[in-house]
C-alpha cells in the first residue's frame, strides 16, 4: 500500500509531456520551425566545412567529394530558399511563438536573430547577383537555371565583391556565438531556452 502511494505521488509530481505540434506555441517551437532551423544549421555547417577544407587542403579527393555533396552556389541557393521559408513560417506563427527573455539579454538575442536572417538572405542573394552580372550560368546541382551570357553589370557584381567575404566570416562568428549561448543557457543558466527548440513540450 505504501509503495503504491509513493508511486502515485511520483507520477503526479512530474509534469506530463504532450507531443510537439506542427505549429509553434508560447512554450516551444513546433515541428516545422524545428525542421527549418536544423536544416539551416546543416546547410550552413556544410557550406563552411567545404570552404575551410578547400582553403586548408586545396584540391584533393576529400575536398572534391565534399564539393560534390555541397557545391557552393547550390548550397547558397538552398540556404536562401530555406531562409525565406523560415521567415514566412515565422510570420504565420508570429502571435504564438516563444517570447524572447526580458531585459537586455532578450533585446540582444532579438538583434542577433534579425542579423542572422539578414545574412542568410543577403549573402546568397549577393552571390547570385554577382554570378548573373558576370554572365555566368546559374546552376543548381547540375541543373542549369540560367545560361551563360556576355554581360558585365557592375552594380550587380560590386556588392558581392565588397561584402560577401567579410559578411561570411561575420556569419561564422555569429554561429559560434549562437552555439556558445545555447550551451550556456543549458548548462549554466539551466533554463528552458534550448529546450524550446530541442526538448519535448510540457503540458
Amino acid at each position: 500500500m505504501a509503495n503504491s502511494t509513493a508511486l502515485n505521488s511520483d507520477l503526479t509530481s512530474k509534469p506530463a509531456q504532450t507531443p510537439i505540434g506542427w505549429r509553434d506555441s508560447p512554450n516551444c517551437y513546433g515541428r516545422i520551425s524545428r525542421t527549418l532551423h536544423w536544416l539551416t544549421a546543416a546547410l550552413v555547417t556544410l557550406q563552411f566545412t567545404v570552404l575551410l577544407a578547400w582553403r586548408g587542403m586545396g584540391e584533393n579527393a576529400i575536398t572534391l567529394f565534399l564539393a560534390s555533396i555541397g557545391p557552393h552556389g547550390s548550397l547558397g541557393f538552398m540556404i536562401l530558399i530555406v531562409t525565406l521559408a523560415r521567415l514566412g513560417w515565422a510570420w504565420i506563427n508570429r502571435k504564438q511563438r516563444p517570447p524572447h527573455t526580458p531585459g537586455l539579454g532578450g533585446r540582444l538575442a532579438r538583434f542577433v536573430h534579425i542579423t542572422f536572417y539578414g545574412l542568410l538572405m543577403w549573402l546568397p542573394a549577393f552571390a547570385i547577383l554577382r554570378q548573373y552580372g558576370r554572365g555566368g550560368a546559374l546552376r543548381f546541382y547540375g541543373m542549369e537555371l540560367l545560361p551563360e551570357a556576355e554581360r558585365d553589370i557592375t552594380w550587380m557584381v560590386a556588392p558581392a565583391e565588397l561584402l560577401h567575404g567579410p559578411l561570411s566570416w561575420l556569419l561564422c562568428g555569429l554561429v559560434i556565438g549562437h552555439i556558445a549561448m545555447a550551451l550556456m543557457h543549458r548548462f549554466w543558466l539551466k533554463d528552458r531556452v534550448l529546450a524550446r527548440m530541442v526538448g519535448a513540450r510540457g503540458r
